[in-house]
């Protein structure tokens, strides 16, 4: 054992920072590549490979691969740089395997959110970026991994749901989404002129806004109700943006009904 104040203890310290800084420093190289291969493999735009995914789904991939490709770098440069401190890194790991064993026989709520997580992103239930409820919460999936989803509601709040307590998911981003309006009018308005007015009102909307599919059509009169009419409209608009649509078509209905003194209830105006 060298003294500290031995020029030899100074060089065998300064080579043995030299290789954990390499160690460190190649580790990080091998990240950066992993990340820019991964990024090449699932996002098109980046490589000429065979593989295509969607936006959402490749970013979903992506970080989960590398998120695994992380923590095995990491692994690897625990051990190199643990080495270099002459600790035992073989019965270290065999010790680390029958402790995960002994906790893994006990941890079936971890294996359930694994192979619950597993299944997640098999059957592509939902992506990063999409718009889902889970359970009492809803909100964009900011991150998806093998064992929770973490998942950013309205206000901000950041959501972490351990996959093994997922029953029910609702996407609100798949296909499209109905945009619905329901129309009341006193039964003292004339209902043709009212209809020309809305059918009217549902063609400036489709022209003018691109969030629509299909429509905006008038269903017709879906209930009587005392003093008043409700006439009811529908369209099929891109993922979450039906609530614009129905505001627009909201004050469309509202400026032509004003210019054409159209009748209204006094209880109930458009919903």
């Amino acid at each position: 054992m060298y003294e500290y104040t031995t020029p030899d203890f100074w060089i065998i310290s300064g080579n043995k920072a030299i290789r954990i800084i390499l160690i460190i420093l190649v580790a990080s190289i091998f990240l950066k590549v992993l990340n820019l291969i991964v990024s090449r493999v699932f996002f098109p735009n980046f490589s000429h490979t065979a593989f295509r995914f969607d936006e959402k789904r490749a970013r979903t991939f992506s970080q989960l691969f590398q998120s695994i490709a992380r923590y095995i770098i990491y692994f690897f440069a625990i051990i190199l740089i643990l080495q270099e401190f002459h600790i035992d890194t073989t019965s270290l790991i065999a010790g680390a395997g029958i402790i995960g064993l002994a906790v893994g026989i006990g941890a079936q709520s971890l294996i359930r959110d694994f192979v619950t997580g597993f299944f997640v992103i098999l059957e592509d239930q939902y992506a990063v970026g999409d718009y889902v409820v889970i359970g009492d919460m809803a909100g964009i999936v900011e991150e998806i991994g093998f064992r929770v989803t973490k998942l950013r509601d309205g206000n901000g709040v950041l959501h972490i749901i351990p996959h093994g307590a997922i029953t029910r998911i609702s996407n609100h981003t798949r296909g499209h989404m109905v945009a619905t309006v329901n129309v009341s009018v006193s039964y003292q308005a004339d209902i043709d002129k009212v209809l020309a007015l809305l059918n009217n009102a549902c063609s400036e909307i489709e022209q003018a806004m691109p969030e629509v599919l299909e429509g905006p059509k008038v269903v017709g009169v879906v209930d009587l109700r005392p003093g008043e009419v409700i006439i009811r409209i529908t369209a099929k608009t891109v993922p979450l943006q039906q609530t614009k649509v129905e505001t627009a078509l909201r004050y469309k209905i509202k400026l032509l009904f004003d210019d054409a003194a159209i009748p209204l209830p006094t209880t109930s105006l458009i919903r």
